[in-house]
């Protein structure tokens, strides 16, 4: 009992004394002589220096709070950003559709690729267009950039297409500026090279190359590629000459098949089909 008394003496002297001291320092502050002035213009020092820590750690969590502000603003206008660049290609590429259609004199139906198979998903496209729309076995397919290859199979809704890539097939083709004609081979991964030509002929790299209408698949005058390089060795069909496609098979979502062309196909069944009705 005499040890709790002695505690709650300490605790109210404790309480005089703060309170004491309190009023003594607000005195202080507000008396205008000379000496409180000084003593007034000490405290505000010491106030204002002990203050200057606790305003560092206020302004500090007010820089992280804007921080974390603006860093959420900017991923909301990159998201943006994507969004309208998406946008600004998607409409890119359907003006390049339109536009292949309007200057064209060839019966087109536009179709999107479903689904992608063969050498880096590039050597056989399904279409979302088949039978039903017109589609037939053998109709030349091609995008604005050039030719793409040729439906092999049809549904009523669905159409395969055999690209340019992955089988040791030709297509009829000729050079636009010698109107030299020749076949174009896939003849490996990423290499295209057109043969048949006869040693020393007139060609360039640079030279464009486009369907010759030869056959019975291909409409004459479709983009095909440019040639690249000069030939390495002398093969059986003549001297060859590497060619560029137009077309980066890998990328391809939508495209047109020519309507007006295609028919039973003679080499249908056949390992190696010959694309073009040369070979």
């Amino acid at each position: 009992m005499p040890s709790r008394n002695r505690q709650a003496s300490g605790t109210l002297e404790w309480i005089i004394f703060f309170t004491c001291a309190g009023l003594s320092l607000v005195l202080l502050l507000t008396s205008p002589k000379p000496g409180a002035t000084a003593l007034k213009e000490t405290a505000t020092d010491v106030v204002g220096y002990a203050a200057s820590p606790l305003r560092f750690v206020r302004r500090l969590f007010s820089i992280w709070s804007d921080y974390d502000v603006l860093q959420k603003h900017a991923i909301e206008l990159s998201k943006e950003n994507n969004q309208l660049r998406d946008a600004y290609l998607e409409n890119e590429r359907l003006r390049a559709l339109l536009g292949m259609r309007e200057r064209t004199d060839l019966t087109t139906i536009s179709a999107s690729v479903i689904s992608a198979v063969g050498p880096a998903l590039g050597g056989q496209y399904r279409l979302n267009k088949g039978r039903t729309d017109g589609v037939q076995v053998n109709a030349a397919v091609v995008t604005p950039q050039g030719l793409v290859g040729k439906v092999i199979e049809v549904t009523d809704n669905t159409a395969l297409v055999q690209t340019l890539v992955g089988n040791s097939y030709g297509v009829a083709v000729v050079l636009e500026r010698t109107r030299m004609r020749g076949i174009l081979r896939w003849t490996g991964p990423d290499r295209y090279s057109l043969t048949g030509l006869p040693q020393g002929v007139d060609i360039k790299n640079g030279d464009l190359v486009l369907t010759s209408g030869a056959g019975s698949v291909f409409p004459k005058g479709l983009r095909v590629g440019v040639v690249t390089a000069a030939p390495s060795v002398i093969s059986i069909y003549g001297e060859s000459w590497l060619v560029q496609p137009f077309v980066d098979f890998r990328t391809v979502e939508d495209v047109f098949v020519v309507l007006d062309a295609g028919w039973p196909d003679p080499y249908a069944g056949q390992d190696d089909p010959q694309i073009g009705g040369e070979h």
